[in-house]
């Protein structure tokens, strides 16, 4: 018999969504120009790309010295750090500059919705059955429950992403901010993620079932992080190729 869980939990990029690097790349240019734009450099002058691209570069670099992932820094600190570097002023109010980085890109280049993840979680919706998503991301969890909801028609618990908790996966206070926003204790929450140790370790070693899901993994363009079969072998960790599989794992079959 399988688990009584009453929440899923997925993951967003190559379980929900997914992209190609054409996308991402298209997705941050609209981003840069629409942070550029709500700034202005000490002089009055607009920000150019190569003041910004060198005030981005800077940030990174430093991140990367202090052992932190861009998806762990807060969507207004990502935005208000690259305005001190480049010396600038706001030209419209904070939140405004910020909410226009955050959701820049997604209306103009939409990743691609993966029809298993719509089809799942629409069945789902239908019979009252919570969904929370647990993601990744330099943006806010609320610009991606926005594009969610909208563009691909789902209803979510909600969208806990990593700038807001500032721990990427798979540290456990991501998943446990998902367990308190769902309202249930973890190990009644099923999490369904594409990668084995962001996802399935980081699931259950917070407390929550978990199930690794491989149907995007052709998708893959992250040469640093590609899709790929783990060495371990674990056959507590159910393995899906496809997400209608989650049903049976909910017993919802």
């Amino acid at each position: 018999m399988p688990p009584r869980y009453r929440v899923l939990s997925l993951d967003l990029h190559d379980t929900i969504v997914w992209d190609t690097r054409a996308l991402v790349e298209a997705q941050y240019e609209v981003r840069w120009n629409a942070l550029a734009q709500g700034l202005r450099m000490a002089n009055g002058s607009p920000v150019s790309s190569e003041e910004l691209g060198r005030a981005r570069g800077t940030l990174y670099s430093e991140l990367r010295n202090e052992g932190r992932p861009i998806e762990s820094v807060p969507v207004a600190t990502q935005v208000d750090r690259i305005r001190q570097l480049l010396g600038a002023t706001y030209v419209a109010p904070i939140e405004e500059v910020v909410q226009g980085y955050d959701q820049a890109g997604l209306k103009e280049h939409p990743p691609m919705f993966n029809p298993e993840a719509q089809a799942l979680v629409g069945f789902l919706n239908e019979v009252g059955f919570p969904v929370v998503v647990i993601t990744d991301t330099s943006r806010s969890g609320s610009a991606w429950k926005s594009f969610l909801e909208g563009a691909g028609g789902m209803r979510l618990v909600d969208v806990v992403a990593s700038t807001d908790v500032g721990a990427c996966k798979p540290d456990p206070r991501i998943f446990l901010e998902a367990v308190r926003r769902a309202g249930v204790p973890a190990s009644e929450v099923l999490h369904v993620g594409d990668r084995w140790l962001w996802d399935v370790e980081g699931a259950r070693g917070s407390g929550l079932g978990a199930a690794l899901y491989s149907g995007l993994w052709s998708r893959s363009w992250d040469p640093i992080n590609p899709g790929e079969n783990p060495s371990v072998d674990d056959s507590s960790v159910p393995r899906l190729d496809h997400l209608s599989k989650v049903r049976d794992l909910l017993g919802l079959s």
